[in-house]
């Protein structure tokens, strides 16, 4: 299951799901004109929560489990850095990856 969250830019599309581990992963996927010009083609972050900080999300935005808690960050926020900005602003921890060849 995933649920789409906005993109900050033209050209992109984001959505955040639960992988097979119970991690939430948020992903950004860049297939715009300038990705393309300035790094050689479609690019992707992805952002992971592990299983264990899930908990404290779901009391933080009153939700009762990990689907309504994708939702909620669908609802709440304009868009995935919003989410990520978030993340770091109450210091739960995430992952970051950068696929540059997405």
């Amino acid at each position: 299951m995933s649920v789409d969250l906005g993109a900050p830019w033209s050209g992109a599309a984001a959505w955040a799901s639960i992988s097979g581990t119970g991690s939430i992963e948020l992903e950004l996927y860049d297939h715009s004109e300038q990705a393309a010009q300035s790094l050689g083609g479609d690019v992707a972050w992805i952002y992971t929560i592990d299983a264990a900080e899930i908990p404290r999300l779901l009391e933080l935005f009153c939700v009762p489990d990990t689907h309504a808690l994708l939702h909620a960050f669908a609802e709440r926020f304009d868009h995935i850095h919003q989410v990520r900005d978030y993340l770091k602003a109450i210091g739960v921890p995430f992952d970051e990856k950068f696929d540059s060849q997405a």
